[in-house]
């Protein structure tokens, strides 16, 4: 009761995103390690009531040859996609079946909204392996006294 409701949805959050375990978690958010577990578990079940219907729905025929065509470019042919999950392999074992369920599709709803916002349907669709060192990565917004952009070369690590 006296914890900000921001404080409970950003506990749930880094569970979710890096697989913290509550004792991760506690200090960073001060809350109860019995606080935040109860917390993921509401948060979970409140995306998967509200989102379910929307986007955890079967992949229409487009979205399935696009999906294949993304995954032959990348050497994957005959995969629609991937969930890598093994971030959790170690927090997992404090929950149960149904516990595991409800956060995967947690996951998979928060991931279809994420692409649903961020993918543009009219680009074209390549795959770049060096993401790094593209077109896209050379051209800065930032502009000489020309108002020409600047060509700055990609950083070496």
């Amino acid at each position: 009761m006296g914890l900000f409701p921001q404080q409970k949805i950003t506990a749930a959050l880094l569970m979710l995103a890096y697989g913290a375990s509550a004792d991760q978690v506690d200090k960073i958010m001060r809350m109860g390690k019995s606080t935040i577990p109860e917390s993921l578990m509401r948060f979970c079940g409140a995306i998967e009531s509200i989102y379910i219907a929307e986007y955890l729905r079967k992949p229409t025929d487009i979205d399935l040859q696009r999906l294949l065509k993304k995954g032959e470019m990348r050497g994957f042919p005959g995969m629609i996609g991937n969930i890598d999950c093994m971030h959790w392999t170690g927090a997992a074992k404090l929950f149960d079946v149904e516990s595991l369920r409800s956060i995967m599709v947690t996951c998979i709803i928060l991931h279809n909204m994420i692409v649903e916002d961020e993918y543009d349907y009219d680009a074209v669709d390549e795959y770049e392996p060096n993401t790094m060192n593209n077109s896209r990565t050379r051209t800065y917004c930032t502009h000489d006294a020309t108002e020409k952009p600047v060509q700055h070369e990609p950083l070496e690590r």
